[in-house]
């Protein structure tokens, strides 16, 4: 367990340091001269509170007792569904240049609300819609950060 953590606390501080360094470059508020926050604002705060937690996490390792260093099971039941769901948000990534945010982020909704919720096709069509336009407008209204609507599918 301990050097699982380890693993995971480095990918996570080389994560979190590159994302900070990428969205350092996006626009500023100052540039848009709304007073909206620029682009770079949450990946900034998120990656802090990542690396954050990225450093809870090793000072805990280092301190953990040798009886509370199990080893962890790779392949379980729940170990597939994260698998699983690490490929579809995969996929996602790759797809949504191509669909656009709308698209691909309503097509993930369903798939994941149907898959983890089990609710009524329709009821699940519906929220996902709700929710793709309540992240679509805050980003594009909110925080002015552009958004590639509808990819191949824009007029």
């Amino acid at each position: 367990m301990k050097k699982g953590n380890l693993v995971l606390a480095a990918v996570c501080a080389v994560l979190g340091v590159g994302i900070i360094a990428v969205a350092s470059g996006y626009p500023k508020a100052a540039d848009y001269g709304t007073g909206v926050p620029g682009p770079g604002l949450w990946p900034i705060v998120i990656s802090i509170v990542l690396l954050a937690c990225t450093a809870i996490l090793i000072y805990r390792t280092l301190k953990m007792s040798p009886e509370k260093n199990t080893k962890i099971e790779l392949w379980t039941t729940g170990t597939r569904r994260v698998y699983l769901t690490m490929g579809i948000l995969f996929v996602y990534l790759l797809v949504l240049p191509f669909l656009g945010f709308i698209i691909a982020t309503f097509v993930l909704e369903l798939i994941f609300i149907q898959w983890f919720a089990k609710k009524n096709p329709i009821i699940t069509a519906i929220i996902s819609a709700a929710i793709t336009m309540v992240v679509y407008c805050a980003f594009r209204f909110v925080l002015n950060v552009p958004v590639h609507t509808f990819g191949i599918f824009t007029i």
